[in-house]
């Protein structure tokens, strides 16, 4: 009886075992490369956006740490301009050569996860409980969700109105004092635009008469309406919508801005100290305080509205996971890694995103002036494909 009793023990053992290593879930035996040392070396393709020498060295210092930390798992870097990044995922998924580990801009993950391409992290945020999930601010995390599954964590950025001091002092406009009003935006484009021989060669601010949308956004934002109404009706054709364009082909017509594209590989005007004002995104700021000074660049909360309504477009940059990725186990243990407290932390100082950890926020805004601006801006701000993203405090 007693020797039936252990074969029957073994049997069922034997059996759960199976039906273990049958079930696709996280297992711990599934990340041996991480933790024994005689494993055959992993190596996971990652593919990150955006070709900046700060972004690009940053993430670049992410993965060295992760693979001292990790010396099973090798993470092969590919840097793409945002301009192309897109058309070439979406070929290298069609072609069933996708990386096992991606970003994607802020409304490319939930517009393409129900095509199936995405892994879930949820299981292997369950199977490690982690932290990380807690000491997420909520609206954030849930950014990255779709019908109970998480599909991405994101880096969040705003875009609050950055300008440079030193040509507001050449124009004669306080260097400290950016526009209080939706109307003041306008006149101070006119004021500080700047010609040669009938040619712009500085614009008053930079709206992108090409892939313009974030810019555009920004100033709809604060007239209190969206490219869609509440119901996802467009509203291009509404009042506010219709004047706003008037008003910004008035500019362009006046020579207060230059004709860019937003994607253009060699940057946006305001880049390239060709403008004097900009919905700049906070890892832009921060990269042209690093390069020209910090001294010279100041950037704030856009003005209130003329309803009174003060907003600045959130977006970022989603990590994410190809389900088809043979390496699930370990893709989560690099994106885990790198919303690590220290690491999103030094990520964030380093490239201007927002530590996304509410553990992380006192530390982060005591790194410099613009940063509180960033978190105070997050408490209202709104992004392409959600209604709202705020209560972080």
């Amino acid at each position: 009886m007693k020797k039936r009793s252990i074969a029957t023990l073994a049997m069922l053992l034997a059996l759960a075992l199976a039906l273990a290593a049958c079930s696709g879930g996280p297992s711990e035996s599934s990340n041996a490369a991480a933790s024994d040392p005689n494993a055959e070396e992993i190596a996971l393709k990652f593919w990150y956006p955006g070709t900046d020498e700060i972004l690009t060295g940053a993430v670049k210092q992410v993965i060295q740490k992760f693979e001292r930390t990790h010396p099973g798992i090798k993470v092969e870097l590919t840097s793409i301009p945002w301009a192309d990044y897109f058309q070439k995922l979406t070929v290298a998924y069609s072609g069933g050569l996708q990386p096992d580990i991606h970003g994607l801009g802020f409304g490319q993950l939930i517009s393409t996860v129900d095509q199936g391409k995405y892994l879930d992290l949820s299981p292997y945020i369950e199977a490690d409980r982690w932290e990380g999930k807690d000491d997420f601010f909520p609206d954030i995390l849930e950014a990255g969700q779709y019908e109970g599954g998480q599909y991405g964590l994101l880096l969040p950025e705003i875009r609050p109105l950055a300008w440079r001091k030193d040509f507001f002092e050449e124009a004669g406009l306080d260097p400290e004092s950016p526009p209080k009003t939706f109307d003041d935006i306008f006149a101070y484009a006119e004021k500080l635009k700047k010609a040669e021989n009938g040619k712009t060669t500085r614009a008053g601010i930079d709206i992108q008469t090409s892939n313009g949308e974030q810019s555009y956004l920004s100033l709809l934002l604060l007239l209190g309406e969206d490219f869609y109404d509440a119901e996802g009706h467009p509203t291009f054709d509404s009042p506010a919508s219709v004047g706003l364009v008037e008003k910004m082909v008035d500019l362009y017509e006046s020579g207060a801005i230059i004709a860019s594209n937003q994607q253009q590989v060699n940057g946006t005007p305001f880049v390239n100290s060709q403008a004097a004002m900009a919905f700049v995104s906070t890892a832009g700021a921060a990269s042209l305080q690093q390069s020209i000074g910090a001294d010279k660049i100041g950037w704030t909360l856009p003005p209130a509205g003329p309803e009174g309504k003060q907003t600045a477009l959130m977006l970022g940059t989603f990590l994410t996971a190809a389900q088809k990725t043979k390496h699930p186990e370990e893709a989560w243990t690099f994106i885990k890694f790198w919303f690590e407290k220290e690491n999103v932390l030094e990520f964030a100082t380093k490239t201007g995103s927002i530590p996304p950890l509410r553990s992380a926020k006192d530390e982060f805004v005591k790194l410099g002036d613009g940063n509180e601006v960033a978190f105070e801006a997050m408490n209202d701000a709104r992004g392409t494909a959600l209604p709202a993203i705020g209560r972080l405090t």
